[in-house]
């Protein structure tokens, strides 16, 4: 596997473990590394009978075990030493009832019954119905929301969760008539036989910006061809309170902090310094050394804030300005 080095004083620097949050390869190579795992160790305890169910979705995983050949705890131990870089969390069912990503189980007797979970900090908020957003925005989040036709959830359950859908529409202004179409087109959509789908590599996409359901005319002149139409909103809320910016030279001195031992990086980018702050973030997550002030950061171990506490703007440079940054 290839490594990610970088350089200090000409000395060529690894990382101790792991690798870069958010690089490319981090999900792929933490999905070989699990199943490694339970390749390795998982299997003989199926084998055994000690664990008699093992599912895993990315990094969360559900497991039923054998009560009389072990217990939660020694499975957790047991886990834990196989790598000490790489340590689990459990959480057990409490009064017979255990969340599992987005739902919940509770085990009845001899059946398990299925319900919706949903945190304690969830809110019902989504885009407002009368907002100027792309109808397909809108609906999208009531697409999530109405897991009732994918899951198999108690009939008690499906009634629960279709009274928590229509009060979260209410509450953001959508007419109770457009939802029950839409669950009424999802219901049937599910009992359709659907021909064979373009591959997704050759699938063509094409972007518009919406102004208005106007737009709507033009995007219709490609329904029956191989182009699939997106959207893209003009009037989000960065966009109404940024500034504009009315320099067509927009060059700029700007001055980075570093949040542990205060000292300051100073550049200049014919970027915004947005733009410009983000790239030096994305070269201290990927341990890329093309920043000064990444360097500084990864060799010292020292901590970064977020934008508003280490980044100041000195001067907007005129456009016979001339420097490197």
């Amino acid at each position: 596997m290839k490594q990610n080095y970088f350089q200090y004083n000409g000395q060529f620097l690894q990382p101790g473990k792991g690798i870069a949050m958010g690089s490319p390869k981090s999900s792929t190579m933490t999905e070989v590394y699990l199943q490694y795992i339970e390749e390795t160790y998982i299997k003989q305890w199926l084998e055994s009978k000690e664990i008699l169910y093992y599912k895993h979705y990315t990094d969360n995983i559900f497991i039923i075990y054998n009560q009389n050949k072990t217990n939660e705890q020694t499975i957790l131990e047991e886990i834990n030493i196989i790598d000490q870089n790489f340590q689990f969390k459990m959480s057990t069912e409490e009064n017979n009832i255990i969340n599992y990503l987005d739902i919940i189980l509770h085990r009845n007797n001899n059946n398990i019954d299925i319900s919706v979970y949903r945190k304690s900090t969830g809110t019902d908020t989504t885009i407002q119905f009368s907002s100027n957003h792309p109808y397909e925005h809108k609906i999208a989040a009531f697409k999530y929301k109405h897991r009732t036709l994918t899951l198999p959830i108690t009939e008690e359950s499906k009634q629960e969760e279709w009274k928590t859908i229509i009060t979260m529409a209410e509450n953001n202004g959508y007419p109770v008539g457009i939802i029950n179409d839409f669950r009424t087109k999802l219901t049937s959509k599910k009992h359709q036989q659907h021909p064979p789908k373009t591959p997704y590599n050759k699938r063509k996409w094409v972007t518009f910006n919406y102004y208005s359901p106007m737009i709507g005319r033009i995007t219709n002149l490609f329904k029956h061809t191989d182009l699939n139409i997106a959207f893209r909103a003009t009037n989000t809320l960065q966009q109404q309170l940024s500034e504009k910016q009315n320099n067509t030279n927009p060059s700029r001195i700007y001055k980075l902090k570093c949040n542990t031992c205060n000292k300051a990086y100073v550049g200049q980018s014919r970027r915004s310094i947005g733009i410009r702050h983000k790239e030096h973030i994305r070269y201290i997550r990927t341990n890329d050394p093309q920043s000064a002030y990444a360097l500084h950061i990864l060799h010292n171990r020292h901590e970064y804030r977020t934008i508003e506490n280490m980044l100041q703007l000195l001067k907007t440079c005129r456009k016979s300005t001339r420097m490197n940054c």
